[in-house]
Parts: structure tokens; sequence; C-alpha cells
């Protein structure tokens, strides 16, 4: 069993990823957190710790300060990087550092207690061919592989930010120009890395958004069906009507129906 350190500026996230991740089963014993490189510093002077998970962007030291420093002093922990901005010079600074793997922000947990799980099982069997644990590290990859990774980070970041975009906006409006217009994204970028991550067009992904809320806000309320098209943005209450069917092969009176007569035990 190891030991990590969680380091982030942000309570609210250690304390997130300390609640979402089943560490025992990751196979860690302890799990240390620290706001602030030099408080991280001090932890690690005092306990036995094998693993840093650390945000890179901190006030008063970044992450890569922090693993710098460790490099510097001889510690033999490996780390795990979290960001919400994927850039090429932050990558391959890390790769420099010997960091195992880069993830992004907002957290996908189950992906996350498997990359631990994975660097957990190279620490072990380094440990018993009597390896260097420090090396288990990206090092072997070059500029191209490093920018195939940014590109990977750069369109899951598209994917988060529209599908975010599009739930803040779903009694808009909605168009590609705005949106990119919003991220700061080129239009043209923005649709094809989209759908490279989703298989959706960004447009098919709108209506199935709405479809998807109107179907809830049907099930769950007793809103009337027009206001309902209002609140995800059809002001056409016909067109709502055909968009749904196609959809759902029903019509939205008609799945209401059936969800209240099941709701009733009929």
């Amino acid at each position: 069993m190891y030991n990590v350190i969680l380091v982030d500026d942000e309570p609210r996230s250690i304390d997130a990823l300390e609640a979402n991740i089943e560490w025992r089963k990751c196979g860690i014993r302890d799990v240390h957190k620290a706001m602030n490189m030099e408080s991280a510093i001090s932890i690690i002077k005092k306990h036995k710790i094998d693993i840093l998970i650390c945000d890179i962007e901190m006030p008063n030291g970044s992450g890569l300060h922090l693993l710098e420093w460790l490099r510097e002093h001889k510690y033999e922990i490996n780390c795990i990087f979290v960001t919400c901005h994927p850039e090429f010079d932050y990558m391959r600074k890390a790769i420099q550092l010997k960091c195992y793997d880069y993830i992004l922000k907002p957290i996908d947990y189950s992906e996350f207690s498997v990359v631990l799980t994975k660097l957990v099982k190279k620490m072990e069997a380094s440990s018993i061919e009597g390896v260097d644990t420090e090396a288990v590290n990206w090092g072997g990859l070059t500029d191209y592989q490093i920018r195939e990774k940014e590109n990977s980070f750069s369109e899951q970041d598209v994917e988060r930010r529209v599908k975010k975009y599009i739930r803040e906006h779903m009694m808009d409006s909605i168009n590609i120009p705005d949106i990119a217009k919003e991220l700061n994204f080129n239009p043209q970028y923005l649709m094809r890395a989209f759908k490279n991550k989703t298989g959706f067009s960004i447009g098919d992904y709108i209506t199935k958004a709405r479809m998807e809320t109107a179907r809830q806000i049907l099930k769950d309320t007793k809103i009337p069906i027009k206001d309902v098209a209002n609140m995800i943005g059809y002001a056409d209450y016909a067109y709502f009507t055909r968009v749904f069917k196609k959809e759902y092969e029903t019509s939205p009176s008609e799945y209401r129906n059936r969800q209240n007569k099941q709701d009733n035990g009929e």
C-alpha cells in the first residue's frame, strides 16, 4: 500500500477528489492534503509520500515548481497532474520532470481510478524488480506524441465547455458562431473537435440535449407542454412536437400520459 498527497488551492477540488475515489481499492493507504507548495513540502518532509496528485496552476508555487523541487531534492515520488488548461509547454515540462500522467479537469473519477491503479501496479512491479520507481513516467514520448495527447485533451475541453454552454443557454437561440465566440474557439475547429469526441455534430447534440430535458420535465412535472417547449428554446409548439416525436417515436402528450399511467400503476 502507498501514501498519496493531494495538492490544490481549491479546497472543494481536494474534498471532491478525496470523497470520490476508493483509495484502498486503488492500493492507497493514507491520503494527505495540502493547499499550496509550502504546506505540501512540509507534509512530504514529515511523512513517507509515494504519489503526488497536484493541480498545476496554484499561487505561490505551481505544481510544476513543486515537482521540480522534489526532483532537485531527490524525492522518489510519482506524480499525476490535474489541470483545467491543456498546454504543450506544461506537458513537455511535466515529462522532463518525470510526471506519470496529466488529467484534465473536471476529473472523471472512474478514469482517474484507472490511471491511479495502473500507476500503483507499475510501482509494485518496479519495486519487485528492484527498479527505481521514479522511472515510471512519460519520459519516452516525442514532441509529436505530446502534441497528440494535447490535442486529445483539447478536444475533451471543447466537449466539456460546449456541453456546459448548451445546458446554460437551453432557452436561448443557440448557434455555432455564438458558441465559438463565447468560448474563444475557431468555429471550424469547434465543430470538428466536438464531433471527434462525441460522434455528434453540435446541432444534433443540441437537439438531443433539448429533447432529453423536455422528456425529463414532462415526466417529472405537470408544466403545460407548450411551456415546456418554450423552456428548451422552441417557440413553435408544432415544430417541437415533430422533433420530439422523431426522437422518441411518440408525441409529448402521449409520452406524458404513458408516464402518468405507469406512475399510477395502470
